[in-house]
């Protein structure tokens, strides 16, 4: 019994060797077999014929002057051609240029059906292959019709419009209105779509905790179905934030409006002091002829009261305002003699 346990293990033994210098002897051999099989049958597969579904660039041409397509129509179509398998990995590989469908609008003057497989057919010469790949057309699959509709060609130029949401950190301002380059663009296409832009509007953009100049890129936005093209189609967006700062403006004089005539109206004071907040930038040039002090006689004035509080009115960029002083004015009414 011992001696046949032996045995088996000792066969065992040999056939490990075996396999093993099979496969770890010769390897140079082995791997050139198995390209050279694997060669053999890629030329193989790509000899045989084969029909396959090509997704081709649509070249439009030929458009009546001073006109323009109405609507989109598909950049590709789905077509069918049989051939041997290089000839199809050659298509495969091909560019844009060298093989495309070709729609020739020139007898069109404002719309027309083609019906896709017939007008193919019947113009094979529109069918652009390259001359190295012998394939052959066999069908349309998608779509099967496509509608083409004219329309006068217009081009105007307007103007942009930011769509921007800035928050700025604590302590800091926007200052001033964006600066675009440029501030508007031409748009071109239908005449239907072109008349309902007054503006084009860029995408929205927000950008919080800001606390220094913005300066971004932002791209122009039109309504995927009007088949209007935008040059440029980008913006350049610049914004100011300063640091928000306080300053005292004296002698801001105080107006009178809205008084009837025959009245005449006398305030004291003639002027007041304020305390206002903005931009560091801003408030460098601001003067008391910047912010308007005014009290309004026909809808503030009552018979029986002689002290008010005047309405303030603050320039743009200038946040608020604080320390009124004196707080309140007195308004003293002469009504002039009749004759």
């Amino acid at each position: 019994m011992m001696k046949k346990a032996i045995r088996k293990k000792d066969l065992f033994y040999q056939l490990s060797k075996i396999l093993k210098n099979w496969i770890f002897n010769d390897t140079k051999t082995k791997i050139g077999i198995f390209a050279l099989t694997i060669l053999i049958w890629f030329f193989t597969v790509l000899g045989n014929k084969y029909t396959y579904t090509f997704n081709v660039f649509l070249d439009v041409r030929n458009i009546m002057q001073d006109k323009t397509l109405k609507e989109k129509i598909p950049e590709k179509i789905q077509a069918n051609f049989s051939g041997k398998g290089i000839d199809m990995l050659y298509l495969l590989m091909s560019n844009r240029s060298s093989f495309k469908f070709v729609l020739d609008l020139q007898n069109i003057r404002w719309f027309y059906d083609f019906q896709l497989n017939e007008y193919f057919s019947n113009n094979p010469e529109k069918i652009i292959i390259p001359r190295t790949a012998d394939v052959e057309f066999d069908q349309i699959i998608w779509p099967d019709t496509i509608h083409v509709e004219l329309d006068k060609f217009s081009a105007v130029r307007v103007p942009v419009i930011p769509q921007l949401n800035i928050e700025p950190v604590p302590g800091y301002i926007v200052v001033d209105c964006p600066q675009l380059s440029p501030d508007s663009v031409v748009i071109s296409g239908p005449r239907t779509y072109i008349r309902k832009y007054k503006q084009i509007k860029t995408e929205e953009y927000t950008q919080t905790n800001l606390s220094t100049q913005l300066k971004i890129k932002l791209k122009l936005k039109v309504s995927d179905n009007d088949n209007i093209t935008i040059s440029p189609n980008s913006i350049e967006l610049t914004q100011k934030v300063e640091q928000i700062g306080e300053k005292t403006i004296y002698n801001i004089p105080i107006d009178i409006i809205e008084v009837p005539k025959g009245i005449n109206v006398e305030l004291s004071p003639t002027s007041i002091s304020l305390t206002v907040s903005s931009g560091v930038s801003l408030l460098k040039n601001l003067n008391p002829n910047d912010i308007k002090v005014y009290f309004n006689f026909s809808k503030s004035w009552k018979p029986d009261e002689s002290i008010y509080i005047p309405s303030v009115s603050l320039p743009k960029g200038v946040i608020a305002w604080s320390n009124m002083t004196p707080r309140k004015i007195e308004v003293h009414v002469i009504r002039e003699r009749t004759r």
